[in-house]
């Protein structure tokens, strides 16, 4: 009967870990973006992005540098994967705002909302980091959510 009770009793405690404590990945790492293997849906793709993540859970630190057609920007974010707001400085293609976001756990999978208003519009993506097996690569999956249509984008990289 006590051997019952510890099973069950360890059982409930593996369930009640957070997920990142159940092997969850670690993005840190410098990645650069894959352009052939993205699709950017109706933006044109950039020159180019690089991603310099430092992932000490729950904390992710980035910093993203992209190159495009209509000139170049750099972001710097912090983010919890707690599920608590955190407002990060968003910058590029006419933005220069503040924008909230929520980022937590899907199982291995890190999801990350957020709302911004541009022109007058409200506009809010869902993104999804998945890593590879391996750790070498990097899949961010956005829906767009916009008045004129929702479409959807992946982006790609590989770690250096």
């Amino acid at each position: 009967m006590k051997r019952a009770l510890f099973a069950a009793t360890a059982l409930m405690l593996l369930l009640a870990t957070p997920a990142w404590a159940q092997g969850a990945p670690n993005f840190s790492g410098t990645w650069k973006v894959d352009i052939a293997k993205s699709d950017f849906g109706p933006a044109p793709p950039p020159e180019s992005i690089v991603m310099v993540i430092d992932h000490k859970e729950p904390v992710i630190k980035a910093t993203t540098t992209q190159k495009s057609q209509i000139g170049d920007t750099s972001n710097d974010s912090v983010v919890t994967t707690d599920g608590k707001e955190n407002t990060n400085r968003l910058k590029g293609a006419g933005l220069d705002q503040d924008v909230k976001s929520t980022t937590k756990w899907n199982g291995t999978k890190l999801a990350t909302q957020r709302t911004i208003e541009v022109q007058g519009m409200s506009i809010s993506t869902t993104d999804s980091w998945e890593l590879s097996a391996d750790g070498k690569v990097l899949t961010i999956s956005r829906e767009i959510r916009t008045p004129q249509g929702d479409f959807a984008t992946k982006t790609v990289f590989n770690k250096q």
